[in-house]
């Protein structure tokens, strides 16, 4: 059945639970269906108390489903239960542009006999398993953040739980916006910090975070390149850590097929095209996981993803004794204009070294740094003095011209 909001049910039988409880006699329902509850073993620990499930059926992302190793992870919950006699509750909380909980039921047995308890797991089991494809958004854009916050709320109490957010993570709501340009590539620790200043992380105290589904599209939404995928993934870790996860699990078991028809709209999130040469044309290098580098240094975040792309530039130098490249550096602005400017300068110079080690010709490389100080600066200060993380990205990167 549609889920609703536990205010607008009562509890009554174990055949009415509200996340849409079926017969006894159906094994588990949505489980299994993916894997068989199976996949890769979660690299944290599943406490046996609450577990909260934020997910959701929106735009731009696959119809909702439980990845195997989330499906084993409730399955473990609810084994546990009964071994240890606890009743632990459940709560789906549905993704979207002002995320809810669409449903909440604690699992109990009374069972005399091993078969009997295996009965009402699986009756359970089969609810959840059921409800979960049955979401749908209800209100417009994708509020992760606020989904992950009530998730986190949802499993308080006096055991340790679990919070499963599963979902693409392109969230579309301030104050994680990743329409503003310059957001998904930003430090994960400029966002924690921007976040933590506006009181916006989720508590999570203690609870286990598993992640799955990060970066994981449909149409109209564009895909995100490995590179990507990899900063949202860090983003959403750091964000969980920050929140106080005892431990933080990503599932890397893709999650594919169309977006579900007949929900709002969710705001496509714009992913820069990777960088390409072009003679007479200049192009930048972006502050990102492909070609960036750590925050305040030279030192490339993964020197050979950044060979991959600087390999055609290289290649535009030996192709022809006449081409030139010239190298600008610039930065946020953050310090004094003289560590902006030796910052910028020591990046330029960085990308120079690599495109020398690719068989370019030094003497045909040029490279200065202008720290803030260049045309098409985006302001990167709020009125609160503090740096924002979009902009600020955006303005780190180094600016290849190349000659006609």
């Amino acid at each position: 059945m549609i889920l609703r909001r536990l205010s607008a049910l009562a509890v009554a039988t174990t055949a009415a639970l509200l996340l849409g409880a079926c017969s006894s006699g159906d094994s588990s329902g949505g489980f299994g269906s993916s894997g068989g509850g199976g996949g890769a073993p979660l690299s944290c620990p599943v406490p046996v108390g609450p577990m909260a499930i934020a997910i959701g059926g929106r735009a731009n992302e696959p119809e909702p489903s439980l990845p195997g190793p989330v499906q084993q992870a409730a399955i473990s919950v609810v084994a546990g239960a009964s071994d240890q006699k606890v009743q632990p509750k459940f709560t789906v909380v549905s993704v979207d542009g002002r995320p809810t909980v669409a449903g909440s039921d604690t699992y109990r047995t009374d069972a005399g006999n091993a078969i009997a308890a295996q009965d009402d797991q699986n009756a359970f089991l089969s609810g959840l398993g059921d409800a979960i494809p049955t979401l749908r958004a209800q209100t417009p854009e994708a509020d992760t953040l606020g989904a992950l916050t009530l998730a986190g709320r949802s499993v308080q109490g006096s055991r340790p739980g679990t919070v499963v957010l599963v979902d693409s993570g392109l969230s579309t709501v301030a104050p994680l916006d990743f329409r503003t340009e310059g957001l998904l590539a930003a430090p994960v620790a400029d966002v924690v910090a921007s976040l933590r200043d506006a009181k916006a992380l989720p508590a999570l105290n203690g609870a286990t975070v598993i992640l799955a589904g990060i970066g994981d599209v449909a149409a109209p939404q564009a895909p995100l390149d490995t590179a990507q995928r990899a900063s949202l993934v860090a983003l959403w870790t750091g964000i969980a850590e920050a929140g106080g996860a005892s431990c933080v699990a990503v599932v890397d078991e893709p999650r594919s097929g169309d977006a579900p028809s007949d929900v709002p709209p969710v705001s496509t999130v714009a992913l820069p095209p990777p960088p390409t040469i072009t003679p007479g044309k200049a192009t930048a290098l972006p502050d990102d996981g492909s070609v960036g580098f750590r925050p305040d240094t030279a030192d490339f975040r993964d020197e050979n993803a950044a060979r991959g792309v600087l390999g055609p530039f290289a290649d535009f130098l030996k192709q022809a004794p006449a081409r030139r490249i010239a190298l600008t550096g610039t930065t946020a602005r953050a310090g004094s204009t003289a560590s902006q400017v030796d910052l910028s300068t020591r990046r330029a110079e960085a990308v120079k070294a690599l495109l020398v080690s690719l068989g370019a010709s030094a003497d045909r490389i040029t490279t200065k740094g202008v720290g803030s100080q260049f045309p098409g600066y985006v302001n990167d200060v709020g009125p609160d003095g503090k740096q924002l993380p979009g902009p600020a990205s955006t303005n780190r990167k180094v600016i290849v011209e190349p000659s006609a």
